[in-house]
C-alpha cells in the first residue's frame, strides 16, 4: 500500500506532466546579426520560455532521476530538435529551473570544470 505523501512523489506525476508542443519556424525579418533569418528564428526560439518550460517538462518527465545538461540533451523532443536545429540545448539556469519546479544545483569538478545537475522538487 503507497502511503499518502507518496502519491504525489516526481516518480508518480512524471506520467502526468504535459509536453509543449514545438512552435512554427518564423524566419526573421531582421535577422540577428551574422545568422540567416532561419538561424535567427531558431536561436530566438532557443532561448525563449516556451524552450525552458519544454526542458523542465523533459526533466520532469524522468520523475526522481538526476539528469545533466548531456542527459536532457539527449531527451529533447524530435520536433522541438528539428526546430531550433544547432541551437538546441539542455542547459536550464538556476532561475527558470526553479520557476518550474526544479532544482538545479552547480557542481564543481576538481579540474576547474562544473556541470548542472537537475532534479524534480518535491512538493
Amino acid at each position: 500500500m503507497t502511503a499518502q505523501p507518496d502519491l504525489f512523489s516526481p516518480a508518480n506525476l512524471a506520467g502526468t506532466v504535459y509536453m509543449p508542443l514545438a512552435p512554427r519556424l518564423v524566419p526573421h525579418d531582421w535577422p540577428y546579426p551574422g545568422l540567416t533569418p532561419e538561424e535567427s528564428a531558431q536561436a530566438a526560439i532557443a532561448n525563449s520560455e516556451a524552450y525552458y518550460d519544454m526542458l523542465a517538462a523533459v526533466i520532469k518527465q524522468q520523475g526522481e532521476a538526476v539528469l545533466t545538461r548531456q542527459h536532457v540533451l539527449t531527451l529533447i523532443p524530435e520536433d522541438w530538435r528539428q526546430v531550433c536545429g544547432r541551437f538546441a540545448h539542455g542547459c536550464l539556469d538556476v532561475r527558470p529551473a526553479n520557476q518550474r519546479g526544479i532544482d538545479a544545483k552547480y557542481v564543481g569538478h576538481d579540474d576547474g570544470g562544473f556541470h548542472f545537475e537537475y532534479r524534480v522538487i518535491e512538493k
